[in-house]
């Protein structure tokens, strides 16, 4: 890849600009070259009066013409006047690194410019530079428009001297492609130029390769929050449409007003939205690039598999390092597809990696492991011994990856998830692994404690300063609540030491919130203060401390909201009398106040009880 990126060297730029340098006037053009730079056209329009020449000179030491230069500043109002004022073969000069102004529009995603070009110019989309690369190249690798992409992927032709789709820059212009996110796009044009879906080296396929190293394109590796997962489910997105083939049309539509056009913003009801709405545009898009990876990948495998050299083939096509990245990634799609089409690859060894069940395992790819052991023969994986004399249950007792660790909230969690990890594991091994030693002489539970020292102690700080700060709270809230007991709105009756307001409704509330909020404040407290005590063996981390945290937690924020609720009872029987209306606020500033404190950690105590109370690790998909 970078072999076909290769730039002609400096020296070799430096050279011909130099043999140039020697009958060029730079002061001559330089206004010219500012001006253009500058977007001054009364400027250089004077200057190309005076000279009709300095029209398609060059005008730089790089030998740039006016059109190039303009296209460097992104001047794309000056583009437009130069195209109107030059031939067609004008516009296909090239400077000294072999780029014509197209090229240099292509790093900047003008549309309306390219079509000006392409339209006067058919031939420009075929222009190769010194290093081999076209304006789509240049497009794929610079610019992040999509629609700009697409027209050029549609109006360049798989013509000489260029051949973009079946020469040797082929392989890295689909690689770039699939990388910049385009799979709508590839999707198009490998049904345009079917050689192109089967292009692979020795390290499997090249779009393969890419996508497995891609798991946010595609559905079990991109996170959505909870309003975006709906958007998700009901945004609508269209892929069942030809890929353009009427080059003419596409010349000839300089607003990108198409079917294509239409098909890719959806419905005029749903583009009105988005133009008010833009995360459903984001969201919308994402889809697209997911359903568009899915069916990428589906097709590949379809092609591969109709292969005359079937076998032979697509061992090689899906190769180990594909299905190493699609496992670590943990993206399921990949792997479902691939093993619909070939369930043999379920057998492949990769060295220094092993089976992908293993591979899964190791890298706490919790679908991935599911999706394996839909298949009765994954579990015979895993009872195979590395070169170490390591079980599968010693792979499970290493300590996981960052990247998987830092996706759970709270050490003293990610340690149960380990935990959780490696009792699964333990299950599906057979029985005499459980005291097996590798080559070090450790046991899968003498590993797995060895690995995970330093996690532990991180745990067990974690849920000692966790309880402290969640013990202070209690204990003033405790303190409070108990003090209002006694000092009661109103006051007490001189002679019976009654309450006054006993009888009243909103006194009730104030006794009744006012003694849970106690109760549930020193129950809390209890909790917290067992936390502290507790011993901290690998194996508490597993039920027993996120339990006493859940309980602990949940008290804490029931005593919360029955101070809040007992505090706006008091207030309401206190200024009733005199503001009528003042429970309203009160009442509206109490739950916003609740709120405030219970939403933020709402999601992180629902991962809690998930995590210790969900149904578990081991919950088998269906790959068939």
């Amino acid at each position: 890849m970078a072999e076909a990126l290769r730039m002609p060297s400096f020296a070799d730029i430096q050279a011909a600009a130099a043999d140039f340098a020697r009958g060029f006037d730079y002061n001559y053009y330089r206004p010219l070259h500012i001006a253009v730079l500058k977007g001054d056209w009364e400027t250089a329009e004077k200057f190309f009066n005076d000279d009709p020449g300095a029209l398609t000179s060059k005008i730089t030491t790089l030998g740039m013409t006016p059109l190039h230069v303009a296209a460097v500043g992104s001047q794309w109002k000056i583009v437009e006047k130069l195209v109107q004022l030059m031939s067609s073969e004008a516009l296909a000069v090239q400077d000294f690194v072999g780029c014509t102004a197209l090229h240099y529009v292509a790093t900047s995603g003008s549309l309306n410019a390219a079509k000006a070009m392409v339209t006067k110019n058919r031939s420009l989309t075929q222009i190769i530079t010194l290093a081999g690369h076209t304006p789509l190249l240049f497009a794929i690798t610079s610019t992040r428009s999509k629609q700009f992409v697409r027209y050029l992927a549609f109006t360049t032709t798989d013509d000489a001297p260029a051949c973009p789709f079946s020469g040797p820059s082929a392989n890295y212009l689909v690689t770039f492609l699939t990388a910049g996110g385009y799979h709508d796009i590839t999707l198009d044009l490998i049904q345009l130029y079917p050689n192109l879906a089967t292009m692979a080296d020795e390290d499997g396929s090249y779009i393969l390769n890419v996508l497995s190293q891609l798991p946010s394109d595609f559905p079990t590796g991109s996170k959505l929050g909870f309003l975006e997962s709906i958007i998700y489910h009901f945004v609508p997105v269209e892929l069942d449409h030809p890929p353009p083939s009427n080059r003419k049309e596409d010349l000839e539509d300089p607003h990108g007003t198409s079917s294509d056009h239409q098909c890719y913003f959806g419905s005029l009801i749903w583009k009105a939205i988005e133009n008010l709405v833009t995360r459903i545009k984001i969201v919308r898009d994402r889809k697209l690039r997911h359903k568009s990876a899915v069916r990428l990948v589906e097709y590949l495998c379809s092609k591969a598999s109709t292969n005359d050299n079937d076998s032979q083939f697509w061992q090689s096509f899906v190769s180990g390092s594909i299905l190493s990245n699609a496992t670590s990634f943990g993206i399921v799609e990949i792997l479902s597809i691939c093993l619909q089409f070939f369930p043999d690859l379920i057998w492949n060894y990769i060295p220094n990696e092993g089976y992908i069940m293993q591979i899964a395992i190791k890298n706490r790819q919790e679908k991935v492991f599911n999706l394996l052991c839909d298949m009765p023969i994954s579990r015979t994986f895993v009872l195979a011994l590395d070169d170490s004399l390591n079980t599968t249950t010693h792979l499970a007792a290493r300590l996981g990856p960052p990247s998987q660790l830092g996706s759970i909230s709270g050490t003293a969690f990610q340690m149960q998830r380990e935990l959780q990890w490696f009792k699964e594991v333990e299950k599906l091994d057979h029985p005499l692994h459980k005291h097996a030693k590798n080559k070090d002489g450790k046991t899968p539970w003498d590993l797995f404690r060895d690995e995970h020292k330093g996690l532990l102690e991180e745990g067990e700080k974690w849920m000692k300063d966790t309880s402290n700060c969640c013990m202070l709270v209690s204990t003033l809230i405790a303190t409070v609540v108990f003090s209002a007991g006694f000092t009661v709105p109103g006051g007490n009756d001189q002679e019976k030491g009654y309450p006054i307001f006993l009888n009243d409704n909103i006194f009730m509330v104030f006794a009744v919130s006012d003694a849970l909020a106690l109760f549930s404040s020193i129950t809390s407290l209890f909790m917290f203060f067992s936390i502290l005590t507790a011993r901290y063996a690998e194996e508490d981390f597993l039920k027993t401390l996120p339990n006493r945290l859940i309980l602990g937690l949940t008290f804490l924020f029931f005593a919360i909201a029955t101070t809040m609720i007992a505090f706006g009872a008091a207030l309401c029987l206190m200024l009733r009398e005199g503001v009528k209306w003042v429970a309203i606020p009160v009442a509206f500033l109490a739950f916003l106040s609740i709120a405030l404190f219970a939403v933020p950690q709402l999601p992180l105590f629902l991962q809690m009880v998930a995590s210790t109370h969900g149904r578990g690790i081991y919950h088998p998909q269906r790959l068939w």
